[in-house]
């Protein structure tokens, strides 16, 4: 790159010498057709009329050896010319405005119509000058001077982008190079950064859910997997075992389901198919749906309908994040006494939104700022049967977002919990 910047500048030095050189030409060469010219009407003002226009020729030649001179008749004929020994002028040449620098002519009037011309061939080139050739190398060699450090600079970025595409290429996600300081380059090195970064979150997130699915789906298969040995054991006493394993195959496949629905909600924005729903009936519908399920867990209920709006929503989605916020409340209300869920659904100016509160354990403070993370669980100590996987609270948030809403927690241990879906506007 350095070698064809110095050759560019170079060439282009080049170019402007020789194009000083032709224009200097063109102006002296201007500059000797005026003299010329200007000494030809001299010596027209001065023609001796009394002599014989030969004798008057020999003269100049003896005086002027390299200027010709030419009288010619007033049909173009020569009558007398100081280099016979010359091939004739050619008659387009004489007169103002011709363009061939290599014969200069000037042309005057003589007494009698006849026509002084002085001519001049082979003009001599422009000299060169030899002092000229240091001028140039030092431009040179400052142009050298100032191209190299930014090409020796975008050459190692360059090495240095390579060599990290090739590291990120053999799987070294995440390694990331310091912003050159070149402005373009700098947004390449980032645009780079960016995505071994994201590559890496990728990686990162491929290997955690696969850690966390083998993690979460050992207890139920090693239950599974013991059951099926006492009942080979014991067949006659199957029967107990099987409702057992039915209850463990429920259960993984509720993990599976849970797993794959996280799963897709941090790939990208939650598939949707939003239509005209009337609050009220979806939430009555919701409501009843919900409160057989709290109800068969041994938990009151109270539900509140109050909107009377129409909103473009996934009435589906919707649902399955309510239903997810409400299995959070039983399972931390269960055993509790006086166990009470109140469902909400609310409208006014500002918008529109579902609140689910329980009168359960409730969230520590240190807690709340991860409850929304995948597999964690408040209360470690619940099994898996009770306590869930600690995906609903992830997916619920993932659902209400991709809807334009907000899901919140407020919390107080050994008081209850508010779970709010709010959404700002009733469009």
């Amino acid at each position: 790159m350095f070698w064809r910047a110095l050759l560019l500048v170079a060439v282009c030095l080049g170019i402007l010498v020789t194009l000083s050189f032709h224009f200097q030409a063109r102006f002296l060469y201007g500059d000797w057709q005026r003299d010329l010219q200007d000494e030809a009407r001299w010596q027209g003002s001065h023609w001796p009329v009394d002599q014989d226009p030969a004798t008057v020729v020999q003269a100049w030649r003896a005086a002027h050896g390299r200027v010709r001179l030419t009288v010619l008749a007033a049909d173009g004929s020569v009558v007398a010319d100081s280099r016979p020994d010359k091939p004739p002028l050619d008659p387009r040449l004489i007169g103002a405005g011709h363009q061939d620098l290599e014969v200069l002519v000037g042309a005057a009037p003589l007494p009698g119509g006849d026509t002084l011309v002085l001519s001049r061939a082979g003009q001599p080139a422009l000299p060169f000058h030899v002092e000229f050739v240091p001028v140039v190398l030092v431009f040179i060699g400052l142009a050298a001077l100032l191209i190299w450090p930014p090409v020796r600079d975008l050459t190692a970025a360059f090495r240095r982008l390579s060599t990290l595409a090739a590291r990120v290429a053999g799987g070294h996600f995440g390694e990331t190079l310091d912003p050159p300081r070149q402005r373009e380059l700098a947004g390449l090195v980032k645009s780079f950064n960016d995505m071994s970064q994201a590559l890496r979150d990728a990686e990162t997130r491929q290997r955690r859910l696969l850690a966390d699915v083998s993690h979460e789906l050992r207890s139920p298969l090693g239950r599974l997997r013991a059951l099926g040995e006492t009942i080979a054991r014991r067949p006659e006493q199957a029967n107990p075992h099987l409702a057992q394993m039915d209850a463990e195959i429920a259960l993984m496949d509720r993990l599976i389901g849970d797993i794959l629905e996280a799963a897709r909600a941090e790939e990208g924005p939650v598939p949707l198919m939003r239509q005209a729903v009337p609050l009220a009936d979806w939430g009555r519908d919701a409501f009843a749906r919900l409160s057989s399920r709290i109800e068969g867990a041994g938990i009151g209920v109270s539900v509140s309908v109050d909107a009377d709006a129409t909103v473009h929503v996934d009435a589906e989605r919707l649902f399955q994040a309510l239903g997810n916020l409400v299995d959070n409340a039983v399972a931390a209300t269960q055993g509790r006494p006086d166990a009470r869920i109140t469902l909400s659904l609310w409208a006014d100016d500002a918008g529109w939104g579902v609140t689910v509160t329980d009168n359960g354990r409730g969230i520590p403070a240190a807690d709340l700022p991860y409850v929304f993370d995948r597999f964690f669980r408040v209360d470690r100590h619940r099994g898996r049967h009770t306590g869930g996987a600690g995906l609903g609270l992830g997916i619920a948030r993932s659902l209400v977002v991709a809807q334009g809403g907000r899901l919140t927690l407020d919390s107080t241990v050994d008081v209850g919990t508010t779970a709010t879906m709010a959404f700002p506007t009733l469009s």
